[in-house]
């Protein structure tokens, strides 16, 4: 499965915290491209830098099947909100094939026990993730999924 792994890359932990879950889902065979690599193969010490490339992200957006966004954040990234802008535009309604998972594991958020869930979310960043997919509390949500979507 192509996949586009998205969030918050201002800091090198959260950098960090991407691709290591990158590294996790190549090891389960998919193809992730993460925007802050610009790669979709691992690199050393991928969190030491931000190799963003515009071009590159948007190729990338176009040619992955699933976007996995982190949400987390009283307000959702700015850069995120645009590549799940840019996802959900290439998606057709009738494409079932592409599909938006937003994680939000933010408990200032969705609360200790995910209890509010996704309703603090932005409407139209939410519904964009509802009408393409779902919202998960955590990454062992979206292996789930990966896991179901192949049968």
């Amino acid at each position: 499965m192509k996949i586009f792994l998205t969030g918050i890359v201002a800091t090198p932990y959260a950098r960090e915290y991407l691709s290591k879950f990158a590294i996790t889902l190549r090891k389960l065979g998919h193809e992730v491209f993460v925007p802050h690599e610009n790669s979709w193969k691992d690199i050393a010490n991928p969190w030491d830098e931000n190799r963003f490339n515009f071009v590159d992200s948007c190729t990338a957006l176009q040619k992955c099947r699933w976007l996995v966004a982190i949400l987390d954040g009283y307000t959702i990234d700015d850069g995120v909100a645009f590549q799940a802008g840019m996802f959900f535009g290439f998606t057709n309604k009738k494409d079932q094939k592409r599909k938006m998972i937003g994680v939000l594991h933010d408990t200032r958020v969705a609360g200790w026990t995910w209890t509010a869930g996704d309703k603090a979310l932005c409407a139209q960043v939410r519904d964009a993730f509802r009408e393409c997919g779902e919202v998960v509390p955590n990454f062992a949500s979206v292996q789930a999924l990966l896991e179901a979507e192949k049968g």
